[in-house]
């Protein structure tokens, strides 16, 4: 397929990905105009432009989507006119997103949330369906991060916790209910029950990022129903200064159950590709709208249910 990407900071993550899956990139859209021209002569590309208003109505199969979130309506109302494929990052309209915005974009976007795609996920997955009901998930984002940024404290909840936070979602789209308890605490539930508490704070002992996902099955008996057993699932993983995304061993009931892993690859740039893969299958007509979904694919509705979560920051 021809693809176009928007975006070439975290773009040139998309275009290396569909190249290397075997699409061709055929227009790259930047605001720095050498910038994109720079890009363009190295990959190859003959379509340049400067805003996505510039961009042709035809020749592209789907567009890739990689501006910032604050970015992102403007682009997606833009592209709405056109008869493409729409991949979008991360998360939909993020912080400054309203509600009269979020009611003008289509149904028909996806948005690359890549957390699902990380090594051993399907492993996580698997306990998390062997656990039967779950009572509790906790998400812990700790982090401290030297970056010549802007963001708010609510910011910085929504952009770090929103990768873990798909990470349950993929799962449990039932959450009804979402309040901010505390300054850096959020508090889920879901209609089966299930609570979901996220605490999201600046830890200075750390250089980085840390998220924690904790997952809290019903109790479990043994075969003489006279010692509960735990019904714990554990994945920790972080990102320090310098160093590649890495994950602790998956433990359950404080058992590892997968290895730790210090990726040769870098994992974050692995699991994109494997998200825009399964999406790509999507638009090429190889697979199902279901059978991308459950790979780990969002489209509006399922990422509505993690950035409704999120949005409760706002108030």
């Amino acid at each position: 397929m021809k693809i176009a990407v928007i975006g070439l900071n975290w773009g040139r993550v998309h275009l290396s990905a569909c190249r290397e899956l075997g699409h061709e990139v055929t227009a790259v859209v930047g605001r720095d105009m050498e910038k994109c021209r720079r890009i363009a002569d190295e990959y190859g590309i003959p379509g340049r432009y400067q805003s996505v208003s510039e961009l042709p109505g035809s020749g592209f199969d789907v567009v890739s989507v990689a501006v910032p979130a604050a970015q992102h309506y403007e682009v997606l109302k833009e592209l709405q006119k056109r008869s493409c494929g729409i991949v979008c990052e991360k998360p939909v309209l993020g912080f400054r997103g309203t509600p009269e915005m979020y009611q003008d974009l289509s149904g028909e976007i996806f948005f690359n949330y890549a957390y699902p795609f990380l090594q051993d996920m399907d492993i996580f997955y698997r306990k998390l369906e062997e656990m039967g009901s779950i009572r509790s998930i906790s998400i812990e984002c700790l982090y401290h991060l030297d970056l010549n940024t802007r963001f708010t404290p609510e910011e910085y909840f929504y952009e770090t916790v929103s990768h873990p936070v798909s990470l349950v979602v993929h799962k449990l789209q039932d959450v009804v209910s979402a309040v901010r308890t505390a300054p850096a605490e959020i508090l889920a539930q879901t209609a089966s029950g299930t609570e979901l508490r996220i605490v999201c704070r600046e830890d200075p002992s750390l250089s980085g990022i840390r998220h924690r996902v904790t997952v809290t099955g019903a109790d479990a008996r043994n075969a003489l129903g006279d010692k509960v057993i735990p019904n714990v699932l554990r994945l920790t993983g972080e990102y320090v200064t310098g160093s590649p995304w890495h994950y602790q061993p998956l433990e359950y009931n404080g058992k590892p159950i997968s290895e730790e892993h210090f990726p040769a690859a870098e994992p974050w740039y692995t699991a994109n590709k494997a998200s825009l893969g399964n999406l790509l299958r999507y638009f090429a007509g190889e697979q199902s709208r279901k059978e991308t979904l459950s790979n780990g694919a969002f489209d509006l509705r399922k990422a509505m249910i993690a950035e409704d979560i999120l949005n409760c920051l706002k108030a």
